[in-house]
C-alpha cells in the first residue's frame, strides 16, 4: 500500500529504471535522422466511437515527437481479417506502443485495466525492447515500466491492471527516454550510449508474463 508521507514517482527499482533509460538512449542514439517511426495507439473498441475519441487522438499526437506516425485500429487493420496475424505484420513495424484501458472503478482513477488482446500487443512490444506508454487524460503518458502490474483472471483471457504512481511527473526521466527512443530525429549524444558489453535489460517483460501468483 502506498504511504502517503513518501513520495511515490514509480514503482520500479531504481536498477530497473537506469536498464530502461539506458536502453531507451541506445535506441535513440542507433536511429538515423529522419528514419520514419511508426507508434500504434491500442484502444478498447467501445473508446472509437465516442465523440471526444478524435480529441484525444489528436492531444496523444501532440505528446509525441514531431514527425512520428500514430496508427490506429481504423489505419492498421481490416476489419474483415483475423487480427491476430494482422497484428503479428504489423508488430514487426513498430518502434512503440501507446495503450490506454478503460478505468473500472471511480475511487481509484490511477488504476487502468488492459484487456486480453491489449496485454498481449503489450507484451509483445516490451518484449522487443520497444517503449510502451500508457495514456490518461488526467496524467498524459506514463511509461508502463514505471506502472504497478496486477495480472487479473486466467489465460488466454487474463487481462492486466496498471497502476499510475501516485506522484508521477512529466518531466521524469523515463518518459524523456521513451520520447526520445520515438524521435524521427534520432540522437547522438555519446553519453547517451550504453556502456560497451552491458547485457540487454529484461526491464518490462517479466512483471506481464509470468504466471499469476497463486493466493
Amino acid at each position: 500500500m502506498d504511504t502517503p508521507d513518501q513520495p511515490i514517482t514509480s514503482y520500479a527499482t531504481p536498477a530497473r529504471r537506469r536498464g530502461y533509460v539506458r536502453a531507451m538512449h541506445q535506441i535513440a542514439a542507433g536511429r538515423r535522422p529522419g528514419t520514419p517511426v511508426r507508434v500504434y495507439l491500442s484502444a478498447p473498441p467501445e473508446f472509437l466511437t465516442r465523440p471526444s475519441w478524435q480529441s484525444r487522438v489528436d492531444t496523444i499526437r501532440a505528446a509525441l515527437p514531431t514527425g512520428v506516425e500514430l496508427l490506429t485500429y481504423q489505419d492498421a487493420f481490416d476489419p474483415t481479417v483475423d487480427y491476430h496475424p494482422q497484428w503479428a505484420t504489423l508488430a514487426e513495424t513498430l518502434d512503440g506502443l501507446l495503450v490506454t484501458g478503460t478505468r473500472r472503478d471511480k475511487r481509484r482513477p490511477r488504476e487502468q485495466t488492459l484487456g486480453p488482446i491489449a496485454r498481449q500487443e503489450l507484451i509483445t512490444m516490451v518484449s522487443a525492447s520497444r517503449p510502451v506508454l500508457l495514456h490518461r487524460v488526467e496524467y498524459g503518458l506514463v511509461p508502463v515500466l514505471d506502472c504497478r502490474p496486477k495480472r487479473i483472471g486466467q489465460e488466454p483471457h487474463q487481462r492486466l491492471r496498471l497502476t499510475i504512481p501516485r506522484d508521477w511527473s512529466p518531466s521524469d526521466p523515463t518518459l524523456q527516454a521513451a520520447l526520445a527512443a520515438l524521435d524521427p530525429a534520432g540522437a547522438t549524444t555519446a553519453r547517451e550510449l550504453p556502456r560497451q558489453g552491458e547485457p540487454k535489460p529484461d526491464h518490462l517483460a517479466h512483471p506481464f508474463t509470468a504466471a499469476p501468483q497463486q493466493p
